[in-house]
C-alpha cells in the first residue's frame, strides 16, 4: 500500500502569499480517513455533500476562505477539502474501497495527477477589512482531468465576503 502524508504548501500570488492548507492523500489512504470521518460526524458542519450522481466535480465546492487579523489589516487563508474532492472525483466511498489491488495503481496515478494539477489563486489576501470581497480562482490541467475521466465543473472563480476580523 502506498501513502502520501498530509502537508501544507505556501503559494505566492501577485500581492503576497496565500497559505493553502491541504492534505493530498491517495484514495487507498482516503478510505481510512472517510471511515474515521463518518464515525466523528464529519460532514454535519457545513461540508459539501459529495454528489457523484451527476459525474461533475466542482472544485470550488471544496474551497473555503478563513479571515484572520484586525479590521483593515486582515489576511485571507484559502483552505481546500482534498479528502472530499478526491472522494467525489473517484466516484464515491464505495469506488475507493474497490481500488485495493495493485492493478488499480495506474488508475490511482491518473487521479493523483488530476488533483496535483489544481491551482488556486486569490486576488487580494492582505490589508483586508470586514465587508471587502475577495475572489478565489481555480485552474487545472484539462488533459490530466480527462485522462482520469474527471469532469470538473464550469465554475472557475468564487467571491467571498470578508468577515470576522477584529475591530
Amino acid at each position: 500500500m502506498i501513502h502520501r502524508l498530509p502537508f501544507t504548501k505556501l503559494f505566492c500570488f501577485g500581492r503576497g502569499s496565500v497559505l493553502i492548507k491541504y492534505s493530498k492523500i491517495i484514495p487507498l489512504f482516503l478510505a481510512l480517513v472517510l471511515a474515521l470521518s463518518a464515525m466523528t460526524g464529519c460532514g454535519a458542519m457545513g461540508k459539501p455533500h459529495i454528489d457523484t450522481a451527476d459525474g461533475i466535480t466542482n472544485i470550488l465546492d471544496y474551497v473555503s476562505v478563513d479571515f484572520n487579523g484586525k479590521n483593515g489589516e486582515g489576511t485571507a487563508y484559502v483552505n481546500v477539502d482534498y479528502n472530499g474532492l478526491e472522494t467525489e472525483m473517484v466516484g464515491g466511498e464505495e469506488k475507493i474501497k474497490s481500488l485495493d489491488d495493485i492493478e488499480d495503481l495506474s488508475e490511482l496515478t491518473k487521479y493523483i495527477n488530476a488533483v496535483s494539477s489544481i491551482s488556486l489563486s486569490i486576488d487580494k489576501n492582505t490589508g483586508l477589512s470586514n465587508g471587502d470581497s475577495v475572489i478565489v480562482s481555480v485552474s487545472y490541467d484539462a488533459s490530466a482531468a480527462q485522462s482520469a475521466g474527471v469532469v470538473f465543473g464550469e465554475l472557475k472563480s468564487k467571491t467571498y465576503e470578508v468577515k470576522g476580523l477584529k475591530k
